[in-house]
């Protein structure tokens, strides 16, 4: 998942606590121990901060929550042909197929997801990612023919969800694209295993644009991030607290054929990339559901109220055509927790 510039300003000291380790309710805040690492993961960098009672615990608490992600990683990464998603991509049947928990789960979630965007999120979007992917290798704009083929490969439909952890494909060249969803998923994983183990406080930073925020940090309001969704145009610090903002910039990896830079997010209506610049955020309680309605957002524009009924727990900022829009309350920080608690 390619996006954005978000640029994390951690205006306080970061919070840690433990994962998979039982803290005492006493234990005050006053007393607990900041502990931080940053490791590459996903193809982009993952930051976490925590607040632990001790620096060995919070480090321990850190190497079982970058298990995760980096777990994760070996299911759902298209560039690992051994990965779940790149052997269930590769297979050309269209009987069930038994893929990973983890794929499976996110596949289902997708679907709902694309539901929730009208068909603009859409998992299955993989062979319309690797149509461009070969358009920029050989510096030649994909063919109508081309574009009209694989939109007929795209829909949800074309990967069906079967009982007992199986997928089937509808036509042997569908295949799921993670690229999109999967930062968002393993940081709601990573805030599930915190929030289980009793964590107060953490910060979880994806590539800069997947990012959670646990509690608050001691002392603060809030988690202070700096926020741009245009390159060198700042839209102000928002405090977070208990929830996620998602990120995605239309132009952060661009597509460029002959001298010509393309968006690398696309719209399945018409097969092509999104070809203005847009920057958009979701603050949510899902990184996941995140991922898939920013998605909406850089493609189609401000949500109608219609939409946006369907969209539990959000809030979005959207910039287009040097000009910001934004739900009422996307600026403002929640008077009593966050989304987590809504």
């Amino acid at each position: 998942m390619r996006k954005v510039l978000l640029v994390v300003v951690l205006m306080f000291a970061a919070c840690t606590t433990a994962c998979y380790s039982n803290f005492s309710n006493q234990t005050r805040t006053s007393s607990l121990q900041r502990v931080s690492e940053v490791r590459y993961v996903m193809g982009t960098l993952l930051e976490m901060t925590i607040y632990a009672p001790s620096k060995s615990e919070g480090r321990t608490v850190l190497d079982r929550a970058f298990t995760i992600a980096e777990h994760l990683n070996t299911v759902l990464s298209t560039w690992n042909p051994t990965s779940s998603v790149s052997v269930f991509n590769s297979s050309e049947s269209i009987q069930p197929q038994h893929v990973a928990p983890e794929l499976y789960d996110l596949v289902t979630t997708s679907h709902r997801l694309s539901d929730l965007t009208d068909n603009t999120f859409l998992a299955t979007i993989r062979p319309l990612v690797i149509l461009w992917e070969h358009a920029k290798a050989r510096n030649q704009l994909p063919q109508m023919a081309e574009l009209n083929r694989v939109r007929k490969l795209i829909m949800p439909e074309t990967v069906r969800i079967e009982s007992g952890g199986r997928l089937t494909k509808a036509n042997g060249k569908a295949a799921i694209e993670t690229g999109g969803i999967g930062k968002g998923y393993a940081v709601d994983e990573i805030v599930a295993c915190l929030k289980k183990h009793n964590i107060t406080a953490g910060f979880i930073n994806f590539g800069r644009s997947s990012i959670a925020a646990i509690g608050i940090p001691p002392g603060q309001s809030g988690w202070s991030v700096s926020l741009e969704l245009e390159e060198g145009v700042s839209e102000g610090n928002l405090l977070l607290r208990d929830e996620t903002l998602t990120v995605s910039r239309v132009h952060g990896n661009p597509i460029i054929i002959n001298n010509v830079e393309f968006g690398h997010i696309f719209d399945p209506l018409t097969a092509q990339p999104v070809p203005s610049r847009r920057g958009a955020a979701i603050r949510s309680a899902s990184a996941t559901e995140g991922e898939a309605l920013v998605k909406y957002l850089v493609v189609r524009g401000p949500p109608s109220p219609t939409l946006v009924q369907r969209w539990p727990k959000v809030s979005w900022a959207l910039r287009a055509n040097n000009t910001l829009t934004h739900s009422n309350s996307f600026f403002n920080h929640p008077a009593k927790g966050g989304f987590f608690d809504q």
